[in-house]
């Protein structure tokens, strides 16, 4: 149904856009509480994976400082591997040489790295 150009829209259409209007945002702020609380991926769920998130993190942080450890006593066995071949031999084996005297030390004096 077209208007003529001098033809003025009437008040009811104005309140049915304005109805309209206000119905779809009233849509949009019930949708969007719905996803902040009630949705699968919800404002607490949220905050509880960026936790879990950050508890990995320093998790991964000590794994990196532990295999840095590891990797400079694989360099030191690298560079000196007779060294630590007794050295396990002696100390975890408890093996030792024909006619050595072993004297055991207090644990404070032990050498362990």
């Amino acid at each position: 149904m077209e208007r003529s150009s001098g033809e003025r829209r009437s008040s009811e259409d104005f309140f049915l856009v304005k109805g309209l209007a206000y119905a779809f945002l009233s849509l949009a702020v019930l949708n969007t509480l719905v996803n902040l609380f009630i949705s699968d991926l919800n404002l607490y769920r949220v905050v509880k994976l960026k936790l879990a998130t950050e508890r990995i993190e320093r998790l991964i942080e000590i794994e990196k400082k532990k295999n840095e450890e590891l990797r400079s006593v694989y360099s030191r066995i690298k560079r000196n591997p007779k060294f630590y071949r007794e050295k396990f031999i002696r100390e975890y084996l408890l093996m030792f040489k024909e006619g050595e005297k072993v004297v055991p030390l207090p644990e404070e004096f032990w050498y362990r790295r």
